[in-house]
């Protein structure tokens, strides 16, 4: 993985939806891993789980994403730059197949 400059920590964050749209509703959760050192070692397997209904029968969509941060004297800041950090919808699940005009 190639950081920022300046970015000694990493998060990694995941977010579910599940999406209503005719009642107009929606069921989200969000979960994000503890701050990673990036300082060359593995990783351990993360598990993160964001909450929907479930045996949902209703759109379902999931979300990752990376936020870099720095460590200055115990304290973590955010990198904000917008260039380094990413989400991403990585998975969309139970929407219908729009079918080709005839």
């Amino acid at each position: 993985m190639a950081s920022p400059a300046g970015a000694t920590h990493f998060k990694i964050l995941a977010g579910g939806a599940e999406v209503d749209f005719e009642a107009e509703t929606f069921v989200n959760g969000v979960a994000t891993s503890e701050e990673i050192p990036i300082d060359g070692s593995a990783t351990q397997e993360l598990h993160l789980l964001t909450n929907v209904t479930a045996n949902s029968t209703k759109p379902l969509f999931l979300a990752l994403g990376i936020a870099f941060y720095q460590q200055v004297n115990g304290v973590f800041y955010k990198l904000k730059n917008g260039i380094n950090n990413a989400l991403s919808l990585v998975e969309v699940s139970g929407m219908p197949v729009a079918t080709p005009a005839p």
